[in-house]
């Protein structure tokens, strides 16, 4: 019996594998596109509560015959009423928010004001039994007086300054012209120019003091009043000049008078 030939087993093709295509991308979330967030779905649920009690309230007050709207009418006023709920929601959650003012920087304190000095001390002091008193006025005056000394000094004459001068500060300038006059010499005074300006200001007991300062420069000589010839100093050549002239008065509305010249000598020495 002849024997059938074997049957050779071919597999079947298998589908291919459908190709997955990405997907659409998900959509961007939008401010207010969805109903409401987690937070209000309370009040959605209480909305369609109470919309579905007034429909069938609105339904047994408007059926006069007791059969009511219906089921859907019901339906429709509680859909109604969440659809208002959802439109208050939707402009709460677009509402702009009140933006908080931000807090002022604190105010930077001021630095504490500078102690007085003594001279501010001192005329604070002087101003209280003269409220005129003018620092630059007395400044300008304390100039004048040293051109008025060696004027004085060059005249060999003190007695015009006397009012102006102390007692002890007239004697020792008569005592320098008298000694000018005893050596036969004169003093040669020119082209004085300085500026002054207070160093010190103090009250002792019912006195007052200012010290003021002189700087600047002039002409100044000594001859010998029977040669002509130039003893010291230099008529041409201006000097230096540093002076410290110390005046007082009674405190009070009272005139000052010149007490004290400080600089070794306001003038060249007659004797040189």
């Amino acid at each position: 019996m002849p024997v059938p030939p074997e049957r050779s087993e071919v597999p079947e093709p298998r589908p291919p594998r459908p190709t997955l295509l990405p997907g659409p991308a998900p959509r961007a979330s939008r401010p207010g596109w969805h109903w409401v967030s987690g937070r209000s779905w309370p009040l959605v649920i209480g909305g369609l509560v109470l919309g579905s009690l007034l429909a069938r309230v609105a339904a047994g007050a408007l059926d006069g015959e007791g059969r009511g709207i219906g089921v859907g009418g019901t339906v429709l006023v509680a859909t109604l009423v969440a659809l208002a709920v959802r439109h208050v929601l939707r402009r709460s959650a677009t509402s702009p928010s009140v933006a908080v003012p931000a807090a002022a920087p604190p105010a930077r304190a001021e630095p504490p004001p500078a102690p007085p000095t003594d001279l501010e001390r001192g005329i604070a002091a002087i101003r209280r039994a003269d409220r005129g008193f003018d620092p630059a006025a007395f400044a300008g005056y304390a100039g004048m007086m040293f051109r008025d000394v060696q004027g004085a000094r060059g005249a060999r004459d003190a007695d015009p300054l006397r009012a102006r001068l102390t007692p002890a500060m007239h004697a020792e300038l008569r005592a320098s012209c008298q000694e000018l006059r005893t050596a036969g010499r004169s003093v040669r005074v020119g082209e004085v120019d300085v500026r002054a300006r207070i160093t010190e200001a103090w009250q002792d007991g019912d006195q007052d003091y200012v010290t003021a300062c002189v700087v600047g420069s002039m002409l100044s000589h000594v001859v010998d009043d029977t040669t002509r010839t130039v003893v010291s100093g230099s008529p041409k050549t201006a000097g230096a000049v540093t002076a410290f002239l110390t005046f007082t008065r009674p405190a009070g509305l009272n005139f000052w008078r010149l007490s004290l010249i400080q600089n070794g000598r306001a003038w060249p020495d007659p004797g040189a």
